[in-house]
């Protein structure tokens, strides 16, 4: 009787199989790969076999990737006035991105930061002998430094990184003025990389509102259209597929200068993060939006904690392409501190000494994206 019991008493699934049923489901495995939360540790799960990296590198996979975790701040490299160096704050502790902040430290040399995107630097290189432009892949020593070819000689140039170039590659955006001082002939070039010259992509004639304006800093172009901050304030667009130049009107409350501008990552809005007081409020305008009045309030009045306290002003320096981090400086206290805008929480730099906060140059540093996947030879040894 009792071994007829025992028969009935349901058989243990022993652990491994139990793992492999799991695993073995393409749909829970996608689920499982989902909830790694940074790239570093997704590209080493696709190292354990050919049907990992399959899943973790198809394309609608990581687009869900990223919507739900968003490429890394793991810092930002800050040079002061008359400084040739600029040096590294780390800002994540988390422990998978250890070693892709050690790299973004090690960035060595004298240089300027033209532009800072997606774990590449592009930079004005002070050498002894010339002054050079160069792109830095600082998470992929492998690539070392990349010296351009000198962009044609005009009135004006801008340089960026395009989004989605590796190694060498840049834009070059060159405004030369034409006959009157209202009418100016736009230029974007193409360094793709690898490329010994320099390739013309579109041309432009573009009417100005006004006699150009002194630019204080260009966006890089999106979305066939560059937004500049002028000296005196104020945002000129440069629509280059309608061939025209317009001054937009800031939202009702912006009545200083002190603000900053961003495109963000993906480049459809533009965002103006304005500081009043000890106050920051943001504003976004679609970049397809043909009217210069279409600001829209995404956070009004955030109190920066800090100041209040010590009772002073902020200076609004820099923002990451996230919108997540914004880079303020303390007026009175002579303090570079940020600002996390989902949490509210604050983080105050006393330990950087910084003398001049209104002369800082401050480039926050992102984690590559789409992470790189190994390429896979056919006697690589990954199972499945």
């Amino acid at each position: 009787m009792e071994t007829e019991r025992e028969s009935t008493k349901p058989t243990a699934v022993p652990p491994s199989a139990a793992i492999s049923a799991v695993l073995g489901d393409d749909d829970l495995l996608r689920e499982i790969l989902l909830r790694l939360a940074f790239p570093t540790t997704l590209v080493r799960a696709a190292l354990v076999s050919r049907r990992w990296l399959r899943h973790a590198s198809d394309p609608a996979f990581l687009r869900r990737f990223r919507r739900l975790h968003p490429p890394a701040l793991l810092g930002f490299y800050l040079r002061e006035l008359g400084a040739r160096a600029p040096r590294f704050v780390p800002v994540s502790r988390a422990p998978e991105l250890a070693t892709a902040i050690r790299r973004a430290g090690a960035a060595a040399g004298q240089f300027f930061i033209s532009d800072c995107r997606n774990g590449r630097l592009l930079v004005t290189d002070f050498d002894p002998t010339a002054c050079r432009h160069a792109v830095l892949s600082p998470l992929r020593p492998a690539h070392g430094k990349t010296v351009l070819p000198p962009a044609p000689k005009r009135s004006l140039i801008w340089f960026f990184l395009p989004e989605k170039a590796a190694g060498g590659g840049a834009v070059a955006v060159l405004m030369l003025p034409l006959g009157t001082s209202t009418k100016a002939k736009l230029q974007v070039d193409l360094l793709a990389s690898g490329s010994g010259a320099w390739v013309v992509r579109r041309t432009a004639v573009i009417d100005l509102p006004e006699t150009l304006p002194p630019i204080a800093y260009t966006l890089p172009p999106v979305r066939g259209k560059i937004y500049s901050l002028t000296k005196s304030g104020r945002i000129l667009r440069l629509d280059m597929n309608a061939a025209e130049g317009s001054l937009l009107q800031l939202p009702e409350r912006v009545s200083t200068d002190n603000f900053t501008l961003s495109s963000g990552e993906e480049g459809s809005m533009l965002f103006l993060i304005h500081a009043e007081g000890d106050l920051l409020s943001i504003w976004q305008l679609p970049t397809t939006s043909s009217d210069a009045h279409d600001w829209a309030l995404v956070h009004d009045r955030v109190p920066v904690r800090e100041a209040c306290r010590r009772r002073e002003d902020v200076l609004v320096l820099a923002v990451d392409d996230n919108l997540e981090l914004v880079f303020l400086w303390l007026r009175s206290s002579a303090v570079l501190m940020h600002m996390h805008l989902k949490s509210r929480s604050e983080k105050v730099y006393d330990e950087l000494k910084v003398r001049d906060g209104r002369f800082l140059d401050i480039n926050p540093f992102m984690m590559v994206w789409p992470p790189v996947f190994p390429a896979l030879r056919d006697d690589d040894n990954l199972d499945g």
